[in-house]
């Protein structure tokens, strides 16, 4: 991984859908709002997003961490943008600041993610499904 300044950032910036409020497997639909587990998606990929700019060829990176605290309600068609922003970089591992804000300015929810990165061949290895036992 080429080195990652502390305070580098990305930015994902998001539409809040109907598909990310609050419907669960089991208990159905909870709230029109957009979902605690979409933000911690929405983290993720935010990470990620800064991340992947620092990659060597032939690395990989794979979630380790996230963190999150909804702190108020967006709703379907809202503007939301979430900033990823570096923490630490130590031992091949990216640590991140998260933040997630609407159109206004009012911070909706705030967290931290973590990522390894490893050489592509052993991400692939650690994802390949194991065989069916005979």
């Amino acid at each position: 991984m080429r080195p990652v300044a502390v305070g580098e950032a990305a930015v994902l910036d998001v539409v809040v859908t109907e598909a990310m409020t609050v419907d669960f497997d089991e208990l159905g639909r909870v709230h029109p709002v957009y979902a605690t587990y979409s933000m911690a998606r929405h983290f993720e990929e935010a990470g990620r997003k800064l991340l992947l700019r620092y990659l060597e060829p032939g690395e990989e990176g794979i979630g380790t961490a996230v963190c999150v605290e909804h702190l108020a309600p967006a709703w379907v068609g809202d503007r939301i943008r979430v900033t990823a922003r570096c923490t630490e970089v130590h031992a091949g591992r990216l640590t991140c600041a998260l933040e997630a804000v609407d159109a206004s300015g009012r911070l909706l929810g705030r967290g931290t993610t973590g990522q390894a990165v490893l050489p592509a061949d052993v991400v692939a290895a650690r994802l390949a499904r194991p065989a069916a036992p005979g």
